[in-house]
């Protein structure tokens, strides 16, 4: 039990540690587990100022250095992959491999301000009430204002993307891009070009999967995982 791999669980945009609850029984038994809140999700929600990528890059940083961590083993959900990524760019060290899922890695203004839409809270609150609910079960009451601060963020990063197919060549270590073949806000075009930027790139598409993670087939990913990482 001692042996057992460490692996990072980095959640996505609006979620937290709990994301993960589906997936944890899968991939106890095989590594041990570390499933943080970025600061100002979950546990560590709270309100103040906005934040923007790179405050999320640092948060991991201090995450994995405050755990002694280097030579990471990295599965990173949506915006959590991104994260991940940005920092393997900045402290290369501190990772050995990263698999993202439903990642968005190509950022512009235009799509930017169509992702940013979708996070008024107001709107959540009326038309869509099951969700708010679900990031109430998150976020507690900081969920409105994690969603005008995730917004701030999207649209900070519209402009100022941390990623392009340009610097990801730079990565030596192993990454495997996930994409579900029915996630509607990750399009194949974009992974299958940071693919081919990659130095030491994978990509897999998993069949019948949308965007939530919660929707994602626990078997499938778990065994994905498994794979790639052992």
């Amino acid at each position: 039990m001692a042996n057992k791999p460490t692996l990072i669980l980095l959640h996505g945009a609006l979620g937290s540690s709990k994301s993960f609850e589906f997936l944890i029984p899968k991939l106890e038994k095989h590594f041990n587990l570390i499933t943080p809140d970025f600061k100002w999700h979950g546990s560590r929600a709270e309100g103040g100022n906005g934040f923007r990528m790179q405050d999320l890059v640092d948060d991991l940083e201090s995450i994995l250095t405050k755990d002694n961590i280097s030579n990471a083993a990295v599965f990173g959900f949506s915006m959590g992959g991104y994260v991940a990524l940005a920092l393997a760019l900045q402290k290369p060290d501190l990772f050995n491999r990263i698999m993202t899922l439903g990642t968005k890695l190509d950022w512009k203004a235009e799509q930017a301000k169509q992702e940013v839409k979708m996070l008024d809270p107001e709107k959540i609150q009326e038309k869509v009430p099951q969700f708010a609910e679900h990031l109430k079960s998150q976020h507690a009451e900081n969920w409105s204002a994690l969603c005008t601060q995730t917004a701030e963020m999207m649209f900070d990063l519209g402009s100022h993307p941390l990623l392009n197919t340009a610097n990801v060549n730079k990565l030596e270590l192993p990454v495997r891009l996930g994409l579900g073949d029915q996630d509607h806000m990750v399009s194949l075009e974009e992974t299958n070009a940071f693919y081919k930027a990659l130095q030491n790139g994978q990509m897999q598409v998993f069949p019948k999967t949308k965007h939530p993670i919660e929707r994602v087939n626990a078997d499938l990913l778990s065994e994905a995982i498994l794979q790639f990482f052992k």
